[in-house]
């Protein structure tokens, strides 16, 4: 590759990292005020309800997808990489189908739960309503990663990320200024199913790759379906083993502590989550970039992919925390009256989150480079140790145990999967360049 060709696809890939940031951060921008709104026109307890519900909603969205968001990223990535469209379409329709039945198998045993345990006594209402956002949610969540692995950045974003955030927002002002009737946690589960369910309809329309109309009737070839098969089951594990280091904890806590204690501890967990955001963006460019190279074990370019994103990931990223460190019971006040007790749990949070984005793409680069089941195995010991705590250090220091318990787990998996991959792979994804201090030590 020659040096004008280096520059121009280093150009490209800021350009594209500049656009999805822009995006991300409208985004998290939206996801703070939706979350206040809901705050404040449901209240505390109603706001804890939801919490609780929105959490339980996200752990089933994830594992009905059945890592199926990685696998398409990773195998139509590649697939398109080398103009074999047909196979691109394969694993995407392959991939469709296992969410939908996935998400749907989960909706219903939470559905049937809620009807025959008397435990849920006046709550069946409440998590019918999760069960149906949980299906909505999981092809939601899926969707953009056939669309970024196309190469459609705003397509992919700014359904979800930009216009159902507005309508839920437009929709609790309204309801705080009396021009609807006043939302509850049900309700506005169900409104938020609809909404978001229509924008997943028009969004697929969007890329040739997702539009219903092409993906059914154009040429598929399944001929790799059994290595699809075979790679799920590492992606589905680590997905909902990611996920229930945040979510679980909160799942759990709610069955520990007061309602309104719980919104704020939920509120700390979303704001301190803000810290993601520069990492999620690049990925979003990278990701596929990475899923090609590394398919071809171009660890050379995978490296400077990495390079790329820790130069444009430090600094906003400790910015960001600097501000949650100094002003965040400020932030945390925007929630409502009392949210900001949670200021000392936003910054035990917010540090793993720092460290974790530090760390770079770790999970991504384990994923497309076929060490899912090594990575698999890194989440269920350190999630599994950390939700095992959680009760005790709850017990012990009430929701300042849950969030040390949030914190310990982000950091441990980040710091072992980058060792891992640099003595596997050869390569630093983050910021700490591992082959210099290896050298310094040999010298």
């Amino acid at each position: 590759m020659n040096t004008g060709t280096i520059a121009k696809s280093g150009k490209k890939f800021a350009l594209k990292s500049l656009a999805a940031l822009s995006i991300k951060c409208a985004a998290a921008g939206l996801s703070f005020v939706m979350f206040v709104a809901l705050s404040r026109g449901l209240g505390d307890d109603g706001f804890g309800r939801f919490s609780f519900a929105f959490s339980l909603a996200t752990i089933l969205a994830i594992a009905g997808t059945v890592g199926q968001r990685n696998v398409v990223l990773r195998f139509a990535s590649f697939y398109l990489h080398d103009h074999d469209e047909a196979k691109a379409r394969a694993v995407v329709r392959f991939s469709y189908g296992i969410v939908l039945l996935g998400s749907s198998v989960a909706a219903l045993g939470l559905a049937i739960v809620a009807a025959i345990l008397p435990a849920f006594d006046g709550q069946q209402s409440l998590l019918w309503a999760t069960a149906l956002f949980t299906v909505v949610l999981a092809l939601a969540e899926f969707q953009p990663n056939p669309q970024r692995a196309a190469g459609s950045v705003w397509c992919a974003l700014l359904p979800r990320d930009v216009v159902f955030r507005l309508t839920v927002i437009a929709l609790a002002m309204m309801a705080a200024l009396g021009m609807i009737p006043a939302l509850d946690p049900v309700t506005t589960l169900l409104l938020m199913s609809a909404f978001l369910g229509g924008l997943f309809l028009v969004q697929s329309f969007l890329v040739p790759l997702t539009n219903p109309v092409r993906l059914m009737t154009g040429a598929a070839d399944f001929s790799q379906k059994s290595r699809w098969i075979s790679t799920s089951w590492g992606m589905w594990g680590n997905s909902v083993v990611d996920a229930s280091g945040r979510n679980v904890a909160i799942v759990i806590v709610g069955g520990l502590l007061p309602a309104a204690i719980v919104g704020a501890i939920f509120a700390a967990l979303r704001t301190a989550m803000v810290l993601e955001l520069f990492l999620m963006a690049i990925n979003i460019v990278a990701a596929p970039m990475l899923a090609a190279q590394l398919g071809k074990h171009d660890f050379y370019a995978a490296q400077n992919t990495c390079r790329r994103i820790s130069l444009m990931l430090g600094m906003p990223t400790l910015a960001s925390f600097l501000i949650f460190f100094l002003w965040g019971d400020q932030v945390l006040e925007l929630f409502g009256p009392g949210y900001a007790t949670a200021h000392p749990e936003l910054i035990v949070i917010s540090l793993g989150y720092l460290v974790s984005a530090f760390a770079g793409p770790t999970a991504q680069i384990m994923e497309m480079s076929g060490h899912e089941r090594v990575h698999f195995v890194m989440l269920v010991v350190t999630t599994g140790l950390s939700l095992a705590a959680l009760p005790v250090a709850v017990a012990l220091w009430g929701s300042m145990g849950a969030a040390v318990c949030i914190s310990c787990n982000l950091i441990a998996l980040n710091v072992a999967a980058y060792i891992y991959i640099f003595r596997k792979i050869g390569i630093s994804s983050g910021l700490v360049n591992l082959a210099l201090l290896f050298k310094e030590r040999r010298q």
